[in-house]
């Protein structure tokens, strides 16, 4: 092996699924997967939808110079062969995932016909979406929502996909090196942590091994030397032997089995990284009882615990609390001959679990426990429906993969819950309800705010508001469970969507004003006949489309001042001409960080005169009038811009803490300007620092209550270049600070 690139090196070890070279012979194929098919079973589909993708795929090669049926077989035989899948509707779909993607006229319709409505809802949810318009890196969060959002009503679409990524990572290495870099960031992204969430223990090993070759080779290589070098260790030899030796003279049998730990243990998510460092131990040893009595079970951790030195508060019993994904092992860590190893103790039937996980229970023929696929299909759900950018989405299948922490209910209940996670998780993690309206929380018998972090073994009751829970940005943040972040995402989307609709209907009012139409205009046919057109519910949903800058008043306008009600004449494409710049006013009665934020380019402040602001999905963008990169940068129509007016007639009703960025000054420029005579700030914390360019510059955390305070204090600094560098609620602000 010694010269080859390591991305080769690896790809020569694994196995190949089919014939990948560049013939592809069906005869074969088909002999070999029907030795993994169910006699019993009319398996007719399955060989159908071979012939027809091999008619279909004809004549199209893969990059590598095979034939590109070769890969749709790939992938159907990952299914039976290292899977063990039977079900003949599951790998003709995935003979056909390809189909309707690649093969011009071929419908969704068309399969529907031939192979029934099942195949052609996992060959849909299987297909990428394709929007010309749209950028690549949307169209592939797009598909990523589309794709959970199938698997939600159909666990195969998932099955599938993962077997699809699979073997594209197998054929990696005859692609261009930008392409291998991108597909196997997304599969440490997206794949390989909603494999390990499923606990699908081959998938998720070898999903991280060869993406994670391709993204550092070097460091993959050294790993990998290391972990084949220690299991020959004397360190590691001494071990396992004596782990065979003192259970061998007991009254029940036991298999010892090895594992040194996959390139995925060693990589962080967080700080991108793939180093030693990353992982808490490198072998892994399984125990596994050769009967299915629990009581063996614990029996061998008590012979465990007597013979080796126990790591203090390491013991995980998820035999009794079985994690989410109905995993079960007691985890006990010891240290060793100067080394710490994680001990698993199992019966044969929990092991083959955590070798299969989901896949233990369902088989595509027979479902899930109720119970568990209400749980599986709500976290496909949340992760299809987050509304964010593709990071945001790819964060929460990250939040989804690992559970680090235990909390009890007051009943004595146990929930596993990620690291970091806090009263607001629990709260939805019992029920989405009570977390629509958590007001705290007693834990351990004391009150705690929303946003208090929880520990190993907190003892939590949540106490219910009457009201529902007010949303902010940074209560996202906080939480660490896909479903508490995604319900806190759907409610601040509603109330962006509100936020848009009073917005939109501000700018529609004005521009009827200006032209002299009475508000009554809103009522008319003509307004019936503009929803048909532009396919719009109601007047609410044409409010949220201005508001968001998705529909332009003026077009608005034109079909409320149209003279006639012929649909032929009524084409929004005719409207090209916008009036002069006049723009419209939006009063902004109070800062919400779900909605408002501030501009990183030319500094505007709350309380600012000549402030406008740019409208979109997520809410409002201030800058100031004269900001050059408004126009430049961002490509603007000054049309597409609403002027802010301030309301400066009474106090928030939340404290915002602001962190400003005072540049090219000093500590004590800045003390000296806030000592002006005058009203007194609450200023919380000052520090002095140094920019990229090592000038000084001062960074100030402040307390304000009111648009009027807030343009006090900004006009006493008017001489110096202030950043906000962020702001938020005051209470929510300092407990994420404490906690990032």
């Amino acid at each position: 092996m010694k010269g080859q690139a390591p991305q080769e090196a690896v790809q020569r070890s694994l196995p190949v699924t089919s014939n990948d070279h560049q013939t592809f012979e069906l005869d074969q194929y088909r002999a070999r997967v029907a030795k993994y098919l169910d006699e019993k079973t009319d398996n007719r589909v399955f060989f159908d939808s071979l012939q027809f993708a091999y008619d279909l795929h004809a004549g199209q090669r893969r990059k590598s110079g095979a034939p590109y049926i070769s890969h749709p077989c790939s992938v159907a035989e990952i299914l039976a062969r290292e899977l063990r899948f039977q079900d003949p509707l599951l790998l003709s779909a995935a003979l056909l995932h390809d189909v309707v993607e690649d093969i011009p006229n071929i419908t969704l319709d068309d399969i529907e016909k031939r192979f029934g409505v099942i195949v052609a809802e996992l060959v849909d949810g299987c297909t990428k979406l394709t929007r010309r318009h749209l950028d690549r890196a949307t169209v592939r969060d797009l598909t990523h929502s589309k794709i959970f959002l199938s698997a939600s009503r159909r666990l195969g679409v998932l099955i599938i996909k993962l077997a699809d990524r699979l073997h594209n990572l197998r054929t990696l290495h005859y692609l261009a090196q930008s392409k291998r870099q991108r597909i196997a960031q997304e599969t440490v992204e997206v794949y390989a942590p909603i494999a390990a969430r499923f606990n699908i223990f081959p998938l998720k090993r070898e999903l991280y091994h060869l993406a994670l070759s391709y993204l550092y080779p070097r460091k993959s290589k050294r790993i990998l030397q290391f972990t084949r070098e220690l299991r020959l260790t004397p360190e590691f030899l001494e071990m396992e032997r004596k782990l065979r030796e003192i259970f061998s003279n007991k009254p029940f049998q036991v298999m010892v089995r090895s594992r040194t730990k996959g390139l995925g243990s060693y990589y962080n998510h967080l700080k991108r990284t793939l180093d030693l460092a990353n992982a808490e131990n490198h072998v892994d040893f399984a125990i596994i009882i050769q009967s299915d009595s629990l009581l063996d079970c614990y029996a061998a951790l008590g012979i465990v615990n007597t013979t080796f030195s126990p790591i203090p508060r390491s013991l995980r019993d998820f035999i009794a609390n079985p994690k989410n994904n109905g995993y079960r092992s007691l985890h006990v860590r010891v240290h060793e001959t100067g080394q710490n190893y994680l001990i698993k103790i199992r019966t044969p039937d929990m092991d083959e679990w955590a070798m299969y996980g989901i896949l233990r229970e369902w088989n595509a023929q027979k479902p899930l426990s109720d119970e568990h696929w209400q749980e599986v299909s709500e976290l496909l759900r949340s992760i299809g429906e987050y509304g964010g950018a593709g990071s945001q989405r790819k964060e929460l299948i990250r939040l989804s993969e690992t559970e680090e922490i235990f909390v009890h209910s007051p009943k004595g209940d146990i929930y596993y819950l990620p690291k970091g996670s806090i009263v607001l998780d629990f709260a939805y993690r019992i029920h989405s309800e009570l977390g629509d309206f958590c007001a705290g929380a007693m834990v351990n018998f004391e009150w705690a705010e929303p946003t208090r972090v929880l520990a190993d073994g907190d003892v939590v009751e949540i106490i219910n508001s009457p009201e529902p829970l007010d949303v902010d940005p940074d209560l996202e943040t906080a939480c660490k469970t896909p479903k508490a972040r995604t319900a806190i995402n759907r409610h601040l989307q509603q109330k962006r969507r509100r936020y848009a609709q009073d917005v939109g209907r501000q700018i529609v009012l004005q521009e009827l004003n200006r032209h002299g139409i009475a508000p009554d205009a809103l009522e008319g046919e003509s307004v019936e006949l503009m929803l048909e057109l532009l396919n719009l519910k109601d007047l609410s949903e044409l409010y949220a489309r201005v508001g968001q800058d998705l529909l332009s008043p003026h077009l608005v306008l034109y079909y409320i001042e149209a003279p006639s009600k012929d649909r032929s004449l009524l084409d929004p494409n005719q409207h090209k001409k916008e009036s002069a710049f006049d723009p419209n006013v939006v009063v902004v009665g109070e800062l919400d960080k779900g909605v408002h934020k501030f501009a990183r380019c030319c500094y505007p402040y709350p309380g600012q005169s000549r402030v406008v602001a740019t409208l979109s999905e997520r809410g409002m963008t201030f800058h100031h009038m004269d900001c050059g990169d408004l126009i430049q940068r961002h490509d603007l129509e000054p049309q597409r811009l609403v002027s802010i007016k301030w309301s400066q007639t009474e106090k928030w009703s939340h404290r915002l803490v602001f962190s400003l960025l005072a540049l090219d000054e000093t500590l004590e420029e800045v003390i000296q300007l806030l000592a002006q005579p005058g009203p007194r700030f609450q200023v919380l914390s000052l520090t002095a620092l140094q920019d990229k360019h090592d000038q000084p510059c001062v960074r100030l955390q402040v307390e304000l209550h009111s648009f009027s305070e807030a343009a006090e204090l900004f006009n006493r600094l008017e001489a110096v270049q202030i950043v906000i560098e962020a702001y938020g609620r005051a209470r929510l602000k300092d407990i994420v600070a404490r906690n990032t």
